[in-house]
């Protein structure tokens, strides 16, 4: 019994670890995705404010 607790522990924690990697890259890429037309809009209304 011991050595089966032994042996789950490992991989529940693999599981966590993997689980918010991905979930930080896809909330990193979201960011990027996001945040492309909010700079486009920012330096396409600083343009149009100092012509």
């Amino acid at each position: 019994m011991e050595k089966q607790q032994n042996l789950r522990l490992p991989l529940k924690q693999e599981s966590v670890k993997v689980h918010t990697e991905g979930r930080f890259s896809a909330g990193l890429l979201w960011g990027i995705l996001l945040s492309i037309p909010l700079w486009i809009s920012i330096i396409g209304w600083f343009m149009s404010f100092t012509r």
